[in-house]
């Protein structure tokens, strides 16, 4: 039935999961549906449904945003439950793994930036968006419950927004380009998350914002702020991201608007 009118908000079209998936979760955002949008620029990504992995802050932060005005469809993977096979130490049955189906791909296209629901283990959540990230050249917006920063995604050859690896240690197609912690499963998602979340979907929409870079010169110690991890500035680069320092002792580069001198 056609929307005639409406209550002071702008309409948005959403096509519902036409059938409920198998997975044992609670209602009807099960393991491989999605919750289609007429159009969309975010795509929200769940794990898949086990008693472990509910869907709670998705609905949640799902909502919130849609009520900020930002359109977006929501996807519960269909094997996001698991680890990826490329996890240490891992010995388990290869459909277990996490992987993404080529229709999962193929739905995530559209979208200009993703948000993915993590946990608690940060190396889940670490080598999960490696995987991810692998398959997909998009910005991605991490939501968990461990604390992190971007640079524990780029020592595993991630790229993100503020610090990235060496040319020859990139191992994504798409980079993180937001993260937002202590969201927890299970239990309701503060609005100060949701804004959060909000502000950090705004910053990666394509072009992305960055910070202004710093006057920073090689040769002086800076320090990288959101984590104490400190160094000579051996080599400056710029690019239409802004400028980038290296730091002695790391294969990695920073954004000189999270360096200050020491």
């Amino acid at each position: 039935m056609p929307v005639t009118t409406s209550i002071g908000r702008k309409s948005q079209y959403i096509d519902c999961r036409a059938e409920i998936g198998v997975g044992v979760s609670a209602g009807i955002a099960q393991r491989g549906t999605i919750g289609l949008a007429l159009k969309y620029d975010v795509l929200v990504l769940g794990m898949s449904g086990t008693r472990r992995h509910v869907f709670k802050p998705v609905c949640e932060i799902s909502m919130g945003l849609r009520e900020r005005g930002i359109e977006l469809s929501v996807m519960i993977l269909s094997t996001g439950e698991g680890v990826p096979e490329d996890f240490p130490g891992t010995f388990a049955v290869k459909d277990t793994f996490m992987h993404l189906t080529p229709k999962e791909l193929e739905q995530m296209k559209p979208a200009k930036v993703l948000i993915a629901h993590f946990g608690n283990v940060k190396r889940h959540v670490l080598y999960k968006a490696r995987m991810l990230l692998r398959n997909i050249d998009k910005p991605c917006i991490i939501v968990c419950q461990t604390p992190i920063d971007f640079e524990e995604f780029a020592e595993l050859g991630v790229r993100t927004l503020y610090v990235r690896p060496i040319e020859e240690n990139v191992g994504t197609k798409g980079y993180v380009s937001g993260i937002v912690t202590d969201v927890a499963r299970g239990v309701t998602c503060p609005k100060s998350k949701v804004d959060e979340t909000a502000r950090e979907v705004w910053i990666s929409m394509p072009p992305s914002y960055l910070e202004p870079s710093l006057p920073l010169e090689a040769g002086r110690t800076a320090r990288y702020v959101p984590t104490g991890t400190k160094g000579v500035i051996k080599d400056i680069q710029d690019d239409e991201q802004g400028r980038w320092a290296k730091l002695e002792g790391t294969d990695m580069w920073y954004h000189t608007s999270k360096l200050e001198y020491v």
